[in-house]
């Protein structure tokens, strides 16, 4: 039997988020995207975006980070809640659908319009193509796709592993394609040759352990962001570990720490060209007891508003 959470007025939960007003301009937008259905695995990922909400609940608002990284100055304290204008709109209805595919394609893009960044909440992999669809818009030519992933996604036909094929077919240039985290045993030579003949930057999970994660990131997104377009990003929690995500189908031993993850989600908030962020491929009902993978999901939208509140100096 789950206990209620306690209550300390003191100690204020966040993820209550309201709903958007009417043409209201905010700064973080979250919105579910519950994608199942063309899983190449069993999936009831459909559940995960309530169940990232609920574990939301678990944590606070309140971050502490130093002056200047790398370093033990002044601290610099931030309440996210309040630092910044967050909403929640809810979920997309039957996104697995092409009619609700389009539809969610749009409601993202009208959240867009009015906020500095969109986080899309999954559902698997397959909620990446309106998600960046939606966040690219009428830019789409000039967008980029940065993915932390351990495959290409790119397979022929449509599931939760094409969704970075179904966006170079709709427009987007595979030049702008950064995937970090590509890792061993989890992909095939036809799809790798299919990457790099498109030209995809393939930055593989070797490489990613022996780089400084910042030097990682500041090149995908001068790769991504050539264009002057919008750079959505993928977090497809499948990158990590299968240690710390159980609750993603296609996790591996020897993929990215929480910690790595986490971090990468606040850097790429923290820019201004990321203008959208998804998290992919968590199950909430294939979980650990202890909810670790969908904890880490509700951590990575919470890093993202972190980076967020430094992108605007809040």
């Amino acid at each position: 039997m789950a206990h209620a959470l306690s209550h300390d007025p003191s100690w204020p939960r966040t993820g209550a988020w309201p709903s958007p007003g009417a043409d209201e301009r905010v700064d973080l937008a979250v919105i579910g995207v519950p994608t199942s259905r063309t899983s190449l695995s069993p999936s009831r990922a459909h559940e995960t975006p309530t169940a990232v909400r609920e574990a939301l609940r678990r944590y606070s608002s309140h971050v502490v980070g130093t002056a200047q990284p790398g370093t033990r100055g002044d601290e610099a304290e931030t309440v996210l809640d309040e630092a910044l204008r967050i909403v929640d709109a809810g979920d997309c209805a039957d996104p697995d659908s092409e009619a609700g595919e389009e539809a969610a394609t749009r409601a993202i893009a009208a959240l867009a319009e009015r906020a500095e960044l969109v986080v899309a909440l999954g559902g698997d992999n397959a909620l990446t193509v309106p998600a960046a669809l939606g966040i690219a818009g009428t830019r789409l030519p000039h967008a980029g796709l940065i993915t932390f992933d351990a495959h290409h996604d790119l397979r022929d036909g449509r599931s939760n592993g094409s969704p970075v094929r179904r966006l170079v077919e709709a427009g987007l240039d595979p030049r702008r394609i950064v995937q970090i985290g590509i890792a061993d045993f989890a992909n095939s030579r036809t799809y790798r040759r299919r990457a790099k003949e498109l030209g995809v930057t393939v930055i593989h999970r070797d490489e990613l352990h022996q780089r400084a994660l910042p030097d990682v990131v500041a090149e995908a997104l001068d790769i991504a962001g050539a264009g002057g377009g919008p750079v959505h990003v993928d977090l497809d929690v499948d990158v990590c570990d299968r240690s710390i995500a159980p609750g993603c189908p296609a996790s591996l031993p020897g993929g990215l720490q929480a910690h790595e993850i986490r971090r990468a989600a606040r850097l790429l908030a923290a820019d201004a060209r990321v203008r959208g962020i998804d998290i992919a491929e968590v199950d909430a009902a294939a979980d650990a007891p202890d909810g670790r993978t969908v904890r880490l999901a509700a951590l990575l939208v919470l890093e993202a508003a972190a980076g967020l509140a430094q992108r605007l100096g809040r």
